[in-house]
Parts: structure tokens; C-alpha cells; sequence
């Protein structure tokens, strides 16, 4: 499977009070607000509100804070594992990047690269809840988070008192392309995706040397492109740190990096299957 981020378009403004006003605005968009519930959002974790923020003529890139982010031509065979986060009051009314009104309500989210608006299947890897939901923004701007979901769809899988989860974001393309498949189907298509946890860690050092010593033995094997993340999982008072390998093709080639894993005595991975 191929794998694969909300702003208002900022005008060029040409008076001599640029800077100040970028300032102004960074310095706006690093405060945190709070969640409906008293929790702390991660709304300043998400996107930028600098005024560098531009979009290309041909709409397929954008920039943000000097980088510049390639949208993807479709989201078909979409699959990723990452972090997700939520972005709730601080931003509830404001347009988004597709041009509609963000509801902090709705089961919305914000993503980098799917074309908006881009429906995704969202599963919390820590307790298997997933759900639903559409892309129609632009978000999380940091390289260590995946998708920023609503207040209502984090909400739903059970985290927004944690602010972060690990999660599985896979496109629906049986929502995002009705007639563009070889068969009719109603409702999201139902599959398997495997993974393997190669090991958790309350430090992040460890996993990440347990990623390395993994991407060593995998090297010169067939296996080599298959991704190997660290996701995190909140707890009361420390954080999870987790070595995932996947999205594997099939469970024989689960079973197969297991074996390798433990021959190699790097562990005993934990064989996960995600509906």
C-alpha cells in the first residue's frame, strides 16, 4: 500500500508592520486553551498562523513556516500509523482549509497531505476504538504527529483527557471513490492490517535503540521498507514509548519478522491485527 496537513490563506501585506504582525501572530499561536472538559488541548501543537503561509497555484503544495508540504494526487490505498492529537474551543468557528466552519462537534479532522476532503478510518491502538471521520483541514505542522482530529472525534476514541494517541489512519475508498470502484459497496470495506509491537519503554532512548538494532537486521532483506515507528501512549504520570513495525502485507509476513526479530534476541514481538 502506498503511503503516504487548517489556515486561512494570508495575503501579502506590503506596509512595513509585516514583521510585527508575524511576530504578533507566532507569539498568538503558541498559547494553549483549554478543552471543553478543563483538559489541555493540544490547538497551539497543530498548525501555524505565520503569514508565510502560502499556497501554490497548482494547489498540489503549500507552505508553512518556510517548509513546504506536498498535497497527494488521491487518497486511494491511504494507510499510515502515527500520533494523532485534537484541536478544540481555541479554533471552534474559524474557517477551514477547504473553506467550511471548524466544528469542534463534528467528527472532522486535519491532516498535511490528503486531499480534502478525504474521509479515514482513525483506530486507537491503545484500547482498538476506532472511527469515521473528514478530513477538511490542514494540520498537525509538527513532524512528530500525524492527523489532529476534532474535540468530538477525539473524544470518541477515548483520549481527549490525554491530548495524544497512537493510532492506524486509513483512507475509506469506498466513501472518498463511490464510483470509482469495481463493485458497488456500502459502507467502509472491512479488512485486516497487521503489525508487530516490537517492544514498549518508559524511556525513549530504549526504543530508540531498539529501532535502530531492528532497521540494522532488516537491511538487506525484503523487508526493508517497511516502516518502524516510535508511538507514544499517555499514562497518569509517564508516557509509553512504543517500537511498531507495519503495516505488514499479510500475516505470513508477520509471522516471519517475528521469527527474525526473536533469532535475532531483540525481544518477543506482540502480533497485532487491526479490523
Amino acid at each position: 500500500m502506498k503511503v503516504v496537513p487548517f489556515f486561512m490563506t494570508v495575503r501579502n501585506i506590503k506596509s512595513g508592520s509585516t514583521a510585527l504582525l508575524s511576530c504578533l501572530m507566532i507569539l498568538l499561536s503558541g498559547c494553549v486553551s483549554k478543552g471543553p472538559a478543563g483538559n489541555v488541548s493540544t490547538d497551539s501543537s497543530r498548525r501555524s498562523e505565520a503569514t508565510d503561509q502560502t499556497q501554490s497555484s497548482s494547489r498540489n503544495t503549500y507552505k508553512v513556516l518556510g517548509k513546504t508540504y506536498q498535497i497527494l494526487p488521491d487518497s486511494r490505498d491511504y494507510l499510515d500509523i502515527g500520533i494523532a492529537s485534537w484541536y478544540g474551543r481555541k479554533f471552534h468557528g474559524r474557517t477551514t482549509s477547504n473553506g467550511e466552519t471548524y466544528d469542534m462537534y463534528a467528527l472532522t479532522a486535519a491532516h498535511r497531505s490528503l486531499p480534502l476532503p478525504t474521509y479515514v478510518k482513525v483506530t486507537n491502538l491503545d484500547n482498538r476504538r476506532n472511527i469515521i471521520v473528514r478530513v477538511n483541514d490542514r494540520g498537525p505542522f509538527h513532524d512528530d504527529r500525524l492527523i489532529d482530529l476534532s474535540f468530538k472525534a477525539a473524544q470518541e476514541l477515548g483520549f481527549s483527557d490525554k491530548g495524544t494517541a497512537p493510532v492506524v489512519v486509513e483512507a475509506v475508498d469506498s466513501l472518498n471513490y463511490p464510483n470509482g470502484l469495481t463493485s458497488p459497496v456500502e459502507g467502509p470495506e472491512e479488512s485486516s492490517t497487521y503489525y508487530l509491537q516490537l517492544g514498549a519503554f518508559i524511556v525513549r532512548e530504549g526504543a530508540e535503540a531498539l529501532m535502530q538494532d531492528v532497521k540494522l537486521l532488516i537491511a538487506d532483506l525484503a523487508y526493508s521498507k517497511i516502516d518502524i515507528k516510535i508511538l507514544e501512549s499517555a499514562r497518569e504520570t509517564s508516557i509509553l514509548y512504543k517500537v511498531w513495525l507495519g503495516p505488514l502485507s499479510s500475516e505470513q509476513e508477520r509471522e516471519a519478522l517475528k521469527s527474525l526479530v526473536e533469532d535475532a534476541q531483540l525481544g518477543t514481538p506482540i502480533r497485532i491485527e487491526v479490523n
